[in-house]
């Protein structure tokens, strides 16, 4: 929510919608559609949604799945969250999922296979939420994508999975991807993570609906109508009164 606020009310982002993925020890989906965060019988989930893992000569994934899947939609196998977290991507290499271990992804070189299969996973999602939400932002944040090099990765997979079906701009074109696909516009490592910002934000915008509230309270239209009520029975009583009066005076 704080990244959506942020875009349209500084940088005027003419937008209603957004997704904010965060990919770290786990992966997690916020939605603002309609410029209100979606909450229905529960927050998104989208980090367990299905993928279709990498297929080529030397990319098949025999990756069984993530330790952390025995309680997760299809067991942690072949979902975002079950590849491209860092956990999973921790347990790819053979190693557990410490923290100290988690730790070494950052040694990886930049072509190693293992960003092959995260950017595989994220671009998959990202086809889902814009097939599914026609959400008009696609934002990453999250310890994971400080690998900078996954933002192309994940644009050019995202594009090739679409296969031209949509005729957008966001999704055909290089500069449209730029937009459409990229980076918080908080750093994580600027100790202003979108995390405690957007909890702010959510704090702020209860206070300014509860403050909205209070003020249509004062003004609903039964309050309205009752206080015109009540003037219109005072003005009549005042009438009968300067009436009877205007009668007696005739009398005398």
């Amino acid at each position: 929510m704080a990244e959506f606020e942020y875009r349209t009310k500084v940088l005027k982002e003419k937008i209603s919608s957004i997704a904010y993925v965060t990919v770290g020890t786990g992966i997690g989906v916020g939605l603002v559609v309609n410029s209100l965060p979606v909450h229905g019988m529960m927050h998104p989930e989208g980090g367990h949604v299905s993928i279709v893992p990498l297929r080529g000569q030397h990319n098949d994934d025999t990756f069984d799945g993530y330790s952390w899947g025995s309680k997760c939609p299809f067991k942690g196998v072949n979902t975002v969250e079950g590849i491209a977290s860092s956990v999973a991507l921790t347990e790819r290499l053979g190693n557990s999922s410490s923290s100290d271990e988690r730790e070494g992804l950052k040694d990886l070189s930049d072509d190693h296979v293992t960003w092959d299969h995260a950017s595989n996973a994220l671009a998959n999602l990202c086809v889902t939420l814009t097939l599914i939400t026609s959400v008009e932002k696609i934002i990453f944040g999250g310890g994971v994508m400080n690998r900078t090099i996954l933002y192309d990765k994940v644009r050019m997979k995202t594009k090739e999975l679409l296969n031209g079906y949509l005729d957008l701009r966001q999704v055909n074109s290089d500069d449209g991807l730029k937009e459409y696909i990229g980076p918080s516009v908080w750093k994580e490592s600027d100790g202003h993570g979108a995390g405690l910002v957007g909890s702010l934000v959510l704090a702020q915008c209860a206070y300014n609906e509860q403050k909205s509230q209070n003020r249509q309270k004062d003004f609903q239209p039964s309050f309205i109508f009752s206080n015109v009520k009540n003037v219109l029975s005072v003005t009549s009583l005042l009438l009968v009164g300067t009436l009877f009066g205007m009668a007696i005076s005739k009398k005398r």
